[in-house]
């Protein structure tokens, strides 16, 4: 896209996250709260009970796509980097999910490092973010990264 066309789609982005009201982030919800939430969810990718996971995700994505279509999908991104055997928390981040309803969530991100079916020496990491869900915390998305070239980030490093 050139960059005389990107103009007015960031405009438009702005303008679309101004007329939703102000954005909040994560650091109005309770960091220990979603940090538990984000752990077991990735103990059950360890275990592997993936349908217990599933309960810890925002209703929509299962309700949208059906329960075992939903399994499916997480089961797909093992693909990329395996399937976690360890996970051990690197980093989390704040900020927030503008959902394409227009609607917003204070969102917190974790950060994990761990050893795969497919990596046992440990270069792959996973993201769990996590948002309010009326009184609880759930997963809203997860995702596998894969260490592809150049140095780690300092948050990935063990010697920090």
């Amino acid at each position: 896209m050139h960059s005389h066309r990107l103009i007015p789609v960031l405009v438009a982005g702005l303008a679309a996250a101004c007329w939703v009201g102000p954005l909040q982030d994560g650091r109005v919800i309770s960091r220990e709260k979603a940090k538990e939430v984000s752990d077991a969810f990735m103990q059950d990718l360890v275990n592997d009970p993936v349908d217990l996971a599933l309960e810890k995700m925002e209703p929509e994505f299962v309700n949208e796509v059906g329960r075992i279509e939903a399994e499916a999908g997480i089961r797909k991104l093992f693909d990329y980097c395996g399937r976690p055997l360890d996970s051990e928390f690197r980093h989390d981040e704040i900020g927030f999910k503008l959902y394409m309803s227009g609607r917003q969530k204070p969102m917190r991100k974790f950060f994990y490092a761990g050893s795969t079916t497919v990596h046992p020496g440990g270069h792959c990491f996973f993201t769990v973010e996590v948002v309010p869900e009326g009184q609880r915390m759930m997963v809203t998305l997860f995702g596998p990264l894969k260490l592809l070239t150049g140095q780690l980030p300092e948050w990935a490093r063990e010697d920090r």
